[in-house]
């Protein structure tokens, strides 16, 4: 009897204290994700608990020719037996769970399976046979240990994939103290103090910690594959706008030239028509002005409906966009605008070029409108991994943080990042205004 051994003792109840907090551990994890590996795992642990409950209590309470004592070494036998299966079941679903391709270890899982019905039924049948042959101990470890192999081979395969790594040591360490176990069976021929005992309870402990691990390495890699499809799902669901917002624009477009245009020229047609066979000159004038008023309609109408249905920002460079719109300014005469770059066949993606070409407009018209401004100057440079939009006038300047003011910069910082880019704005009364942008670029 091992009654007076604290350090018997010791080990008895420090191991059921682990393995029942690793119990909490995988119960708390299965309430969270509900997998059979979960389950396994608790099932594996709870017949752990069981095992080093009846091995305390055979070698405490009974002599060794006791007969309670002889049939607690049948129960711890088939709790070990047990905890086998258990085990060989967790680790063949967390293979799954990481690579379905593992499926095709099937039928290793099924020869457990089969195994530990055989064993479990010749227990109860034969119990002396089972207890006191110690060939058939021999021969039933060693099979465990080969259809056990068949997965640490597998595993030893992968090791690449971080999951794996902690499996990997976990069975190690469960390979390591059950080899140690049985040597100490076999070479003291039964007769040992513990019989391997400890052996296997400091195994316990080292594969609980890594598969403690492995579990909580997986919960924290699940999560952040659900904050990447999250952030997946809404980058295709912004796609998915912005092309149903370019076809409605397109539609808005053709129905502008298709309908609204045609029947304003019919108009028009009229109205010309109206005035030739008019017999009171004194309206001519006023015929005469809503025929103008109708052609400048007219071509206000074909330029919105050119600019709705244009794919200029598909089909151009970022640099010639904001270079067209420099010719534009230049052919108003209010200013003097200037444009440098080095960034001329910079590939972009639509959205960026759209974002940015409507932030240069934007900026240059309220140059033009609000400060006074006689000369502004547009940059577009590519440096290093970075795209640099800088935007500049030496107008009269505001005050940022006054109410309009200040939603134009948010605006303009909204749409900025949508696109992953940082903007710096400065602006002081008198002083001119000035916009950086810097997008991402080429990584």
């Amino acid at each position: 009897m091992l009654k007076d051994d604290i350090f018997f003792i010791q080990l008895c109840f420090y191991t059921i204290g682990f393995l029942s907090l690793a119990v909490v551990i995988t119960t708390f994890l299965n309430s969270y994700f509900s997998s059979r590996i979960y389950k396994f795992y608790g099932a594996y642990l709870l017949v752990i608990i069981a095992f080093v409950g009846v091995v305390y209590v055979k070698n405490t309470e009974y002599t060794k020719k006791s007969e309670m004592r002889l049939t607690l070494n049948l129960i711890a036998d088939l709790l070990q037996i047990l905890s086998h299966f258990f085990f060989c079941g967790f680790v063949y679903y967390a293979m799954i769970m990481e690579d379905v391709r593992f499926k095709k270890l099937k039928n290793i899982y099924a020869a457990f399976l089969y195994f530990t019905i055989a064993y479990v039924a010749s227990l109860i049948l034969f119990p002396d046979f089972v207890s006191k042959d110690f060939i058939y101990f021999l021969l039933t470890r060693i099979i465990i240990f080969i259809l056990s192999l068949v997965f640490y081979y597998h595993l030893f395969k992968n090791l690449d994939k971080i999951f794996f790594r902690f499996l990997f040591a976990a069975v190690s360490f469960v390979f390591l103290s059950g080899l140690l176990a049985l040597w100490d069976s076999v070479s003291s021929n039964g007769y040992s103090k513990y019989t391997g005992f400890d052996y296997l309870c400091y195994g316990y402990f080292l594969e609980s910690l890594c598969f403690v691990g492995a579990m909580i390495y997986k919960y924290f890699s699940i999560e952040k594959e659900k904050e990447i499809a999250t952030l997946v799902h809404k980058q295709e669901l912004l796609s998915t706008q912005k092309e149903i917002q370019k076809e409605t624009i397109e539609h808005i477009g053709r129905e502008i030239h298709d309908n609204i245009g045609q029947k304003l020229t019919l108009a028009s047609l009229y109205t010309q028509q109206l005035e030739f066979e008019n017999k009171a000159p004194q309206i001519n004038p006023t015929i005469e002005n809503i025929s103008n008023i109708i052609n400048e309609s007219i071509a206000e109408l074909r330029e919105l409906s050119k600019s709705l249905i244009d794919n200029a920002i598909d089909t151009n460079t970022l640099s010639e966009l904001i270079e067209k719109e420099c010719e534009k300014i230049k052919l108003l005469n209010k200013c003097f605008i200037s444009y440098k770059t080095n960034a001329l066949t910079a590939d972009l993606k639509y959205q960026e070029k759209s974002i940015l070409i409507r932030i240069v407009q934007e900026f240059i018209n309220n140059s033009i409108k609000h400060s006074n401004c006689h000369n502004i100057f547009v940059s577009l440079m590519h440096e290093q991994n970075t795209i640099v939009l800088s935007l500049e006038d030496d107008g009269i300047g505001f005050n940022p943080k006054s109410i309009s003011a200040g939603q134009g910069i948010a605006n303009m910082k909204k749409r900025a990042a949508i696109i992953e880019a940082k903007m710096e704005f400065q602006s002081a009364e008198n002083n001119g205004t000035q916009l950086l942008i810097r997008l991402p670029y080429g990584h």
